[in-house]
């Protein structure tokens, strides 16, 4: 499973940073810091668009105006640059200088373990997901215990898993994605009635996805709801018809 098409970057970047225009850039670049921020928010913003010509053109400015405590961010931007770009073997380097530079740099911590999630190496991502899920201060805290959450289910901790889900759920109740792994770990433990809660809390955040749709057929046809599952069922024929999802459902039926 992919966070995204890529990663929850650290999500939506473009909209966390507001914007930053050429000239503020010009005005502030007596001023080595002030110059060095400007340009890597205008990166990032441009990463987040997935400009990646732009993007590269102000992580190049930003490195003129590198010093040793700036070293961390800069790396970061061309870790998430490289990933966009499919070179992962250059994000990796980039990642890990940022972190070499800046341990306690849990954006590009986040990150970095977001990149090693989408790689697969679900085991490096837990890792490096937990530490940035202990950093009480970080302000995506909730979407790193989600992306712990999906690490632990992959190397098969699923207590702990539906321990991160809940927390995440707890420190930002309208996130939605937390909420249906965390019913999907129910279902399995059969605890059914917490398992439809968290899903219709799921519903209420977010569209229905061939995964809630296949969830809830198997939790109504679990309280013996024949007519809901039913009606689940069709909205998952109608609205995914070519999902996995859909083809477990129509096995499913003839069983």
């Amino acid at each position: 499973m992919k966070i995204g098409k890529y990663l929850l970057l650290a999500v939506l970047i473009s909209a966390l940073l507001g914007c930053v225009s050429s000239t503020e850039i010009k005005r502030s670049a007596a001023d080595p810091q002030e110059a060095f921020s400007r340009h890597i928010k205008l990166a990032m913003q441009y990463i987040g668009s997935r400009n990646r010509d732009l993007a590269r053109v102000h992580l190049q400015k930003a490195a003129k105006f590198e010093s040793r405590d700036r070293r961390a961010q800069l790396h970061n931007g061309y870790g998430l640059l490289y990933q966009m770009e499919q070179e992962t073997a250059l994000a990796e380097k980039h990642f890990r200088k940022a972190l070499a530079s800046d341990k306690t740099d849990s954006s590009a911590r986040y990150n970095f373990a977001a990149f090693l999630y989408n790689q697969r190496r679900f085991k490096e991502a837990r890792q490096q997901m937990k530490l940035v899920s202990a950093d009480l201060g970080y302000e995506r805290r909730p979407q790193a215990l989600y992306i712990l959450g999906l690490a632990q289910r992959q190397t098969g901790q699923q207590a702990e898993a539906l321990r991160s889900f809940e927390k995440a759920t707890q420190l930002l109740p309208a996130f939605a994605l937390p909420y249906i792994e965390a019913a999907e770990i129910y279902f399995a433990q059969q605890q059914l009635p917490v398992a439809k809660r968290a899903l219709q809390q799921y519903s209420l955040l977010a569209q229905p996805t061939a995964k809630s749709l296949w969830l809830a057929v198997r939790i109504e046809d679990s309280f013996g709801n024949r007519d809901a599952a039913a009606s689940q069922g069709l909205k998952l024929k109608n609205l995914f018809p070519y999902s996995s999802e859909n083809l477990e459902y129509q096995k499913w039926l003839k069983q």
